[in-house]
């Protein structure tokens, strides 16, 4: 028999549990959530993660015989246009309504060199800046900072909650990301605008979301198999390997060391301003 470790510590390991048994505990999830919040949306990214959960949405709502939610894609500016090209072609052929987080203020005003001058934002995005500790006059117009993080995603994300009035968000979290997550649950109620996060692949691996991506034959972002492990923006993702995303050494190295900056350091407080 192979030998298992398992971690005693805050990251939660599931080494126990096969990947069937995984997505019938993302299938009660997904249902109750279902059942019990009228106006869900799926965080959607074109990722690997999110795309394995808008399947598992779209094989639970086939069995109830229900609508797709919407997906809700938030726009920070600096996307590949292979994944604005997915969101088109997959929601299209799967039948569900794309919606746009955009936090429009600020990028209007990305100026030259990419700089964001924090007086010309409006009072919420500077209101917003200051709430997490920031008091420099400008930022950087970068993913991978605490400020542009926030504005430019969770304040994004904020905005298309109020207008759309969601009360639950289905989101592609899992516990072996880092340790920040590592803790979450399930259901996640969450407030400044009030609603709960539907998190249904928590006990997921990496290689999981892999083996699930093959079995079901899903649709594969293209950078992943020129390298690239964890994708978002232009500027802040990088190829890790010349090998296919699922061909690495998942085990063993970091799935988000294609980042210009690891954001483990600062993860936690992100996610205390509202970052999934």
């Amino acid at each position: 028999m192979e030998k298992q470790e398992f971690s005693m510590g805050s990251r939660r390991v599931e080494a126990g549990l096969s990947l069937d048994a995984k997505e019938d505990m993302a299938f009660v999830v997904i249902k109750d959530a279902l059942k019990r919040y009228k106006r869900p949306t799926i965080v959607w990214s074109a990722g690997k993660d999110s795309t394995v959960v808008l399947d598992l949405v779209k094989r639970v709502c086939k069995e109830l015989k229900m609508a797709i939610p919407p997906a809700l894609f938030i726009d920070h500016g600096q996307h590949y246009d292979e994944t604005m090209e997915m969101l088109k072609e997959i929601s299209k052929k799967w039948g569900f309504k794309m919606l746009y987080a955009r936090n429009e203020d600020v990028l209007s005003k990305v100026g030259k060199n990419n700089k964001i001058k924090i007086s010309a934002l409006n009072d919420l995005n500077q209101k917003e800046a200051k709430r997490i500790g920031y008091e420099k006059p400008e930022m950087d117009y970068d993913l991978e900072t605490e400020v542009g993080n926030h504005l430019l995603k969770t304040v994004a994300m904020n905005l298309a909650i109020e207008k759309y009035r969601f009360d639950a968000l289905f989101t592609g979290v899992r516990w072996d990301e880092n340790e920040a997550r590592s803790g979450e649950v399930f259901i996640s109620p969450r407030t400044h605008p009030d609603h709960v996060r539907v998190q249904p692949i928590l006990p997921f691996t990496e290689r999981n979301i892999w083996q699930y991506m093959f079995k079901y034959k899903l649709p594969i972002h293209p950078l992943y198999k020129q390298g690239y492990r964890s994708i978002d923006g232009k500027l802040d993702s990088k190829k890790t390997s010349d090998l296919p995303a699922w061909e690495q050494d998942l085990e063993h190295t970091k799935e988000r060391a294609g980042r210009s900056q690891d954001k483990e350091g600062v993860m936690e407080k992100l996610r205390m301003f509202g970052y999934m």
